[in-house]
């Protein structure tokens, strides 16, 4: 029986930002998932779960708010054991709206990639005019409600150049409990404007420095910015545990919905025919039956070219499959960039556990 873990609901392709590097192409469909659709999700989540997590993505998701408080107020009267996470662009947080997401109990994410000029490129609104303005505003909204949120950077190669200056902001605002650091895949608009991500020296070094910026700051009294995936390296460390896998969508246990109710395993891989795989309202789906067979279902990094013979695989499950998928054409090794990324993770949780 499948034991399904999350549920990303791409609750509408519509954006009021034109962000240069979007794998959904966000903006450039205006389709709202239906009630219909949702609630067949949960539901079939829901009789193949103990507990789950629900992820409310775009597009920009707060475009279609009024569905994601029908799909709360449904789990929770169905008495499901879910959570709720939500990734917005931030440029949406009135204090209204910011004062109703805490009334749901919502976690959320906000992306962000640096400061106004690295950002405003990147990430503009339709039209052109930056972002990043509202972006801060939206997350000062919710410091004055007292709400906490993670970071989502991007890294390309311009994103790369300026991140230590962007831990600094962060620290500013007090209320970034994290960053969450995800490379650029060459899908949708970013295939498109060629953007490109950090060379490996440049991502090995900006990392470094950000990393030491960040613990110069908590050393000066500052707060505590924490990094998602040195935190996961920590938890593995001090439990003993391995990371046979990168993510659920290696393992059958997640799915991610398209307004339409297409089926992917990961958000990332939207729309790409190689991992359709099928449609949540056809009454025979199967999520079991859909994944075995396909050649990424339990890729385990033990077996992955490059990953096998690393010392530290069991740290890093092999690195994200869209990604190895974007730059190779392949999913039985990873991204060189990922391998960069998490080895310097790696190093650093290792001192931070000698201190």
């Amino acid at each position: 029986m499948e034991e399904i873990k999350l549920l990303i609901l791409r609750v509408t392709d519509a954006c009021n930002l034109y962000c240069s590097y979007c794998y959904a192409r966000g903006g450039e469909s205006k389709k709202n998932m239906s009630w219909e659709v949702a609630k067949q999700a949960v539901d079939y989540v829901a009789a193949r779960a103990s507990s789950f997590k629900i992820q409310f993505s775009g597009g920009e998701p707060l475009l279609n708010f009024s569905l994601i408080k029908k799909i709360i107020s449904y789990v929770r009267e169905q008495g499901l054991k879910a959570t709720f996470q939500l990734q917005t662009n931030g440029t949406l947080l009135t204090p209204g709206l910011v004062r109703e997401l805490k009334r749901l109990g919502l976690s959320l994410g906000v992306s962000l990639d640096g400061m106004p000029e690295v950002n405003d490129s990147l990430r503009p609104f339709v039209g052109g005019r930056g972002s990043t303005l509202a972006t801060i505003q939206g997350l000062r909204n919710l410091a004055a409600e007292g709400i906490k949120v993670g970071l989502t950077v991007v890294l390309t190669r311009r994103s790369t150049e300026e991140l230590p200056r962007l831990v600094e902001l962060c620290a500013y605002l007090g209320n970034i409990y994290g960053l969450s650091l995800d490379l650029v895949r060459p899908l949708g608009r970013a295939q498109d404007n060629e953007i490109l991500p950090p060379d490996e020296e440049l991502l090995r070094q900006k990392l470094r420095a950000t990393l030491r910026r960040a613990q110069e700051i908590s050393s000066l009294g500052g707060p505590v910015i924490r990094f998602r995936e040195v935190e996961r390296i920590k938890y593995l460390l001090t439990h003993g545990y391995r990371r046979l896998y990168y993510c659920y969508g290696t393992t059958g246990q997640s799915l991610a919905i398209l307004p339409d109710g297409s089926v992917y395993p990961c958000a990332s891989l939207s729309e790409l025919p190689d991992f359709y795989l099928g449609n949540i309202m056809d009454p025979h789906f199967s999520l079991l039956q859909a994944v075995k067979g396909k050649p990424w279902w339990q890729r385990k990094v033990e077996n992955m070219e490059g990953c096998r013979d690393c010392p530290d695989k069991l740290l890093c499950g092999g690195g994200c499959l869209a990604r190895a998928y974007a730059y190779t054409g392949r999913v039985d090794r990873p991204y060189r960039g990922d391998c960069v990324l998490r080895k310097v993770f790696i190093e650093w949780a290792l001192l931070s556990a000698q201190r």
